[in-house]
């Protein structure tokens, strides 16, 4: 552990004295050799729990705003009435549908999937 005398010369040292700032190369990144034995086929994950959140739109407001929010007000949302609705899995955008009413809940028409999502799966074979 340094000591406070030990910072205060260094401190006397540095001081008056400009930084040196020098350029960094890093070699570029590639994966590691092997890494596709460690691929785990898609079916194996099946039954992990991922959070799935339907987003119908966001807006902005101010703290104060929030703070005067009772029950009875309305926050108007960044998207029209009947516009598609984000489905997140996680915090990634996987898919858009429509709101729809099951009974007396609400779900989602899936309406289209992500792309990125459709070429792993196509490319992959296992999504």
């Amino acid at each position: 552990m340094i000591t406070e005398k030990e910072i205060q010369e260094i401190i006397g040292r540095l001081q008056g004295r400009r930084p040196v700032v020098k350029k960094v190369n890093f070699p570029d990144l590639k994966p590691p050799e092997g890494l596709e034995r460690f691929r785990v086929p898609l079916e194996y994950l099946g039954d992990v729990p991922v959070n799935v959140t339907v987003e119908l739109g966001s807006t902005t407001l101010k703290l104060r705003e929030v703070l005067q929010l009772a029950e009875g007000s309305v926050v108007e949302l960044d998207r029209p009435a009947g516009d598609l609705v984000d489905v997140l899995v996680g915090d990634q955008l996987f898919a858009r549908g429509e709101v729809v009413v099951l009974g007396s809940n609400f779900g989602v028409r899936i309406e289209s999937i992500r792309e990125a999502h459709k070429k792993r799966q196509a490319g992959t074979g296992n999504g």
